[in-house]
């Protein structure tokens, strides 16, 4: 066993709760050194200024807040974390700054809106995502929001499920557009209609990104809405009773047990733990997603729903506070006031067509638009090292310098109205760097004898029926030498594509060797 399976085997990370709380009226000092990562069972990363304030991270299923509990975490936010609370791109917030001692009247105040951070983090299922659109697209094939309920409650607070290898991720979506990126999750339920008409979801197992990524694998299983728990459950448990899963935490998650098994093998086992045969699943390929920004319209066309772009995912809790005014100005439902995106976003829903115009002059609207510029628009970031610390580079800040840089220097022509710059901190991929259009990963390079931030650039990841994780093209770029790195990237697409051609359809018929060639500066002779 490894030393954190050793803590796991002897404190279970759903019974470090008492300690949370008297670590709380004594001091984050009291904390066993042990126990620390524990906390991220309830939602607490520490800082990497290891001073006592900690990272809180809140479950959002599929992403779906009411009024009320958006006016609760942005009061949270002010109150406790500096006024700034940040969208992951697992449709949940985060708020950093926190401390112990405000944990109690945290947790009280989350518990009262039907908020949790119990498993947001930690080696548990983590937060059930989904489907941005669930309950309002046009071509929604079944509910994915009410199986992604029932799975949540499935698992909350389950110590049958809480002492996992690693963690462990859910998406759920039943749209057609298949826009949850379940690809890059442990489990994925997709939405399918079989050839009597029943309606439920396709299975895939073993996805995951991080430095060894891997695509969800085909399970050829079928499971209606009813099923869907208890078949998720069977999985779970397969994963959390494979011993060599426990050896070595770096080949802990579910896709290396994929690898060494195979999904037929695994669907075999399945069927045992269920007690019956598993239907097989309906042919169809894994969808792209969308990202929803701008006015879209829902699926009875009385109401649209208004995507936001929120720079590189941070809010600032006054802002959080307008757009519940604006939802309880301008929308319809209360309980469906406001929606977290895969891509660190907003949405607006329920807005009925006669009130968009009213909505969009909105001053907010400025800061918050759903007309962004081109690198705006699909741009996302992790973290970074101003809190977390396996990051290697700052991100959020210098995100935003490049797509202002970008958008000022490149004319956007073909590149595809939903282009993706993702800005990972390090390879843990908390930004997806790997299915990006473009995907930049901190790394550290000695210069004169000092370590300074670089990166290195991929190129041409994407989801869809042909997925491809992103080429490393370059290494190891300096941090001063970034922004012409991806001027001269942009400029060999506007001098070598054919006549209408996407950057995504360029870089997919681009040998990486060839980008790697023209991107590499020559070495001057020495004299």
């Amino acid at each position: 066993m490894s030393k954190i399976e050793r803590i796991k085997a002897e404190t279970d990370g759903l019974d470090v709760l008492p300690e949370l709380l008297r670590a709380a009226r004594e001091g984050w000092e009291t904390l066993s050194p042990d126990h620390v990562g524990l906390l991220k069972w309830y939602g607490l990363y520490a800082h990497n200024t290891g001073d006592g304030h900690f990272m809180l991270r809140t479950k959002v299923i599929q992403g779906k807040l009411s009024l009320e509990q958006a006016e609760v975490m942005a009061g949270i936010a002010e109150e406790f974390g500096r006024g700034v609370i940040d969208c992951t791109t697992r449709q949940c917030f985060q708020i950093h700054w926190i401390r112990l001692e405000h944990i109690p009247e945290i947790f009280a105040r989350l518990d009262r809106v039907g908020l949790t951070s119990s498993g947001a983090c930690g080696d548990i299922t983590r937060n059930v995502v989904g489907c941005t659109l669930s309950g309002l697209a046009h071509d929604e094939v079944v509910d994915g929001y009410a199986t992604a309920e029932a799975i949540h409650e499935h698992f909350l607070d389950n110590k049958l499920y809480s002492n996992l290898p690693r963690k462990y991720k859910i998406s759920v979506t039943g749209c057609a557009e298949d826009c949850a990126r379940g690809l890059i999750n442990d489990i994925a339920l997709s939405g399918a209609i079989a050839d009597d008409g029943t309606r439920g979801f396709n299975l895939r197992v073993g996805g995951g990104l991080s430095t060894q990524p891997r695509f969800a694998r085909w399970m050829d299983v079928f499971v209606t809405p009813e099923e869907a728990p208890e078949v998720i459950e069977g999985m779970t448990g397969i994963f959390r009773d494979a011993e060599e899963n426990r050896k070595a935490r770096g080949k802990a998650r579910l896709k290396f047990l994929v690898d060494r098994v195979g999904p037929e093998a695994l669907r075999e086992e399945l069927e045992r733990r269920v007690g019956r045969p598993l239907r097989r699943g309906v042919p169809k390929p894994p969808g792209p997603g969308e990202d929803h920004i701008g006015v879209l319209p829902q699926s009875d066309d009385a109401f649209r729903t208004v995507g936001l772009v929120v720079p590189v995912g941070r809010l600032k809790a006054a802002q959080l506070l307008e757009l519940t005014e604006l939802a309880r100005t301008y929308g319809a439902r209360p309980d469906d006031a406001l929606r977290l995106t895969h891509q660190q976003n907003v949405l607006l829903p329920w807005i009925p067509a006669d009130k968009v115009d009213g909505l969009l002059l909105e001053p907010l609207i400025g800061e918050l638009t759903p007309t962004p510029t081109l690198f705006q628009r699909g741009l996302q970031t992790c973290t970074g090292k101003e809190y977390c610390g396996l990051a290697k580079v700052h991100t959020k800040g210098p995100a935003v310098e490049i797509a202002k840089f970008l958008d000022e220097h490149v004319r956007p022509n073909g590149h595809g109205d939903d282009f993706r710059l993702h800005f990972a901190g390090c390879s843990s991929s908390c930004a997806q760097h790997q299915i990006a259009d473009v995907g930049i990963e901190g790394v550290l390079k000695k210069v004169d004898g000092e370590f300074v931030e670089a990166m290195d650039i991929r190129i041409g990841g994407r989801l869809g029926p042909d997925p491809k994780f992103g080429d490393v093209v370059i290494k190891k770029v300096p941090n001063w030498e970034l922004n012409d790195t991806l001027l001269r990237i942009f400029t060999l697409y506007e001098t070598h594509h054919a006549e209408g051609e996407t950057f995504r359809d360029f870089a997919g018929r681009t040998d990486p060797q060839w980008w790697t060639d023209e991107l590499t500066p020559v070495e001057e002779p020495v004299a």
